[in-house]
C-alpha cells in the first residue's frame, strides 16, 4: 500500500472519529434496568425512577427541549437529580430553565454535587429547586408514598458543602430510627459507595460523577476517571454489593473540558422489582 493512500485512510479514520464525536454530544441514550429491591413492598412494584446526573450546564436543543422530550416519553413515577448540574455560575441560566419543566413531568428530587459547591453556585441553585418544586434533600430523608404502602428517600449531601457532616451511615441510622422496617433508596452524587460503604443498609443506590470514563473505549469500558485515573471502577451501569445495587448513571454534560467519546449522555431509567 502506497504511502500515500496510507496516509488518507488515517485522515478518513480520524474524520470518522470527529463526526461519531461531534454527533455523539447530542444524540441521547436511555439505558433502563430492572433495580432489585429486597422487601419492596407491592405498591411499588414497576415503579419508574428517572435519573438524570452531571449536565454540567449542557443544553439539549432550544431550552432543553429535547432532554425534556425525551424525559416525558419515558413515562417516569419520580426523577431524581444526582448533581453536578452546575460546573459554572452561567451555568444556573440553564438550570432555571429545565428545572420547572423537570418538576411538571413528575415527582423531583435533588441531591448536590462536588461542582454546584466549588462554584459557588449551590445557594442561588437551592432556591430553583424551591421555587420550580423540586425537593432538594440536603442530607435528609423523606417517606415516600404509593398505593397505601411506603418507602424511605435518602439524599446525602455532597462532601464538598460542610465540613460537619454527619455521615451516610449516620443518616441512614435516623432514617431507620424513625421508620423502621422500609426499603431505602440513597440518592448520592459520588459513585464510590461499593469501596466506601460496602454495608451501608440501603437497598439501592442512585449516582453519578464517574461520567462513563469521559471516553470509552468498545468492549473495554471508560478510560478516565473523575481522579484521573485510567480504566476506572463503577463508571457506569448496576453493580451489586453486598446489601444493596448501586446505579451509576454515565451522565449528561462534559468531563475536563473533554469530548465524549464513544459515549453518549445518559439517561437514566430504574424499575423497581421485588428482590426474589
Amino acid at each position: 500500500m502506497s504511502k500515500r493512500r496510507k496516509r488518507l485512510l488515517w485522515l478518513a479514520a480520524l474524520l470518522l472519529l470527529l463526526a461519531c464525536t461531534v454527533a455523539g454530544q447530542q444524540r441521547l441514550q436511555v439505558s433502563e434496568y430492572d433495580c432489585p429491591v429486597a422487601g419492596l413492598p407491592a405498591g411499588f412494584e414497576n415503579f419508574r425512577i428517572l435519573q438524570l446526573s452531571d449536565l454540567h450546564g449542557a443544553r439539549f436543543g432550544r431550552q432543553n427541549e429535547r432532554l425534556l422530550r425525551t424525559v416525558a416519553k419515558q413515562r417516569p413515577d419520580m426523577i431524581v437529580l444526582t448533581g453536578d448540574f452546575i460546573e459554572e455560575l452561567e451555568d444556573l441560566e440553564v438550570t432555571a430553565e429545565l428545572l420547572p419543566q423537570l418538576a411538571g413531568l413528575a415527582p423531583c428530587y435533588f441531591v448536590s454535587g462536588n461542582h454546584e459547591w466549588a462554584c459557588g453556585g449551590m445557594a442561588v441553585l437551592a432556591e430553583q429547586l424551591r421555587s420550580a418544586g423540586v425537593r432538594y434533600l440536603a442530607n435528609e430523608y423523606t417517606l415516600l408514598s404509593r398505593d397505601g404502602e411506603s418507602l424511605l428517600l435518602c439524599g446525602v449531601e455532597d462532601p464538598n458543602s460542610w465540613a460537619d457532616l454527619i455521615t451516610p451511615e449516620k443518616l441512614v441510622a435516623q432514617a431507620q430510627l424513625e421508620y423502621p422496617g422500609l426499603p431505602i433508596v440513597l440518592l448520592g452524587h459520588r459513585n464510590y459507595w461499593v469501596e466506601r460503604y460496602p454495608a451501608l443498609p440501603v437497598e439501592l443506590i442512585f449516582c453519578g460523577h464517574g461520567h462513563g470514563g469521559a471516553i470509552r473505549i468498545p468492549g473495554v469500558g471508560g478510560l478516565l476517571g473523575t481522579e484521573r485515573l485510567l480504566f476506572p471502577e463503577f463508571e457506569d451501569g448496576v453493580h451489586a454489593s453486598g446489601s444493596y445495587h448501586m446505579v451509576v448513571s454515565r451522565g449528561l454534560g462534559r468531563i475536563y473540558g473533554l469530548p465524549r467519546i464513544f459515549n453518549k449522555p445518559e439517561i437514566v431509567v430504574g424499575t423497581l422489582k421485588k428482590e426474589a
